[in-house]
C-alpha cells in the first residue's frame, strides 16, 4: 500500500470541563465544547490519524494527551504532497467564535500561535471548506470508525 501524505483536521468534542497536563507545554483546562486539531501527515495519512484514534498508544504529541479525555468526533482531511496545515489553523481560527486557548499546542515546529482551535459548538464542515478557498475543494470527511476501516465515506455519501 502506498504512503499517501496529507493534512486532516480531528474534530475533537471534550464533554465537561477538564485540566490535564499536556507534555512539556505544562497544565490547561480545557472547556467543555469542541476542538478542531489540525496536524499534517508526511509519512502516511490513514497511519497517522489511525494512530490518533487508538487508544492504546504512547503519549507523543500535544493531541494524544487530550485524546486521553476527549474523542474524535469527525475527521476532515485531504490527501496533499504540500503541507497546508497552517493554512488550516488560520481557516480554523477564523471560525465564528473561535479561540485560542492554548498556545503553541501542536504547533511547536511552526510559527502558529495554535494548531488547536476552541469552539463552544460543533464546528461547520462546509464553513471550514469555504475558508480554505480552492484548497477546499478537495476537503472530505469521515467519521472515526469509517476512518479506520479505510472507507470513503464522501463516496456512500456525497454530502457527507
Amino acid at each position: 500500500m502506498a504512503v499517501e501524505k496529507g493534512i486532516y483536521a480531528l474534530i475533537i468534542a471534550v464533554e465537561s470541563e477538564t485540566t490535564i497536563v499536556v507534555g512539556k507545554l505544562g497544565e490547561f483546562a480545557f472547556p467543555t465544547g469542541y476542538y478542531i486539531y489540525v496536524g499534517s501527515a508526511r509519512g502516511g495519512l490513514f497511519q497517522r490519524v489511525s494512530r490518533h484514534l487508538r487508544e492504546d498508544k504512547r503519549l507523543r504529541w500535544h493531541v494524544d494527551y487530550l485524546l486521553e479525555v476527549a474523542k474524535v468526533v469527525e475527521v476532515w482531511y485531504t490527501l496533499d504532497e504540500k503541507s497546508q496545515e497552517c493554512l488550516w489553523a488560520l481557516a480554523a481560527k477564523e471560525m465564528p467564535q473561535a479561540q485560542i486557548i492554548i498556545p503553541g499546542f501542536g504547533s511547536s515546529d511552526c510559527r502558529c500561535p495554535s494548531h488547536l482551535i476552541y469552539l463552544p459548538r460543533l464546528p461547520s464542515f462546509e464553513r471550514f471548506q469555504k475558508r480554505l478557498g480552492d484548497e477546499g475543494q478537495r476537503l472530505k470527511r469521515a467519521r472515526p470508525l469509517d476512518f479506520l476501516s479505510g472507507h470513503d465515506c464522501s463516496v456512500c455519501h456525497p454530502e457527507r
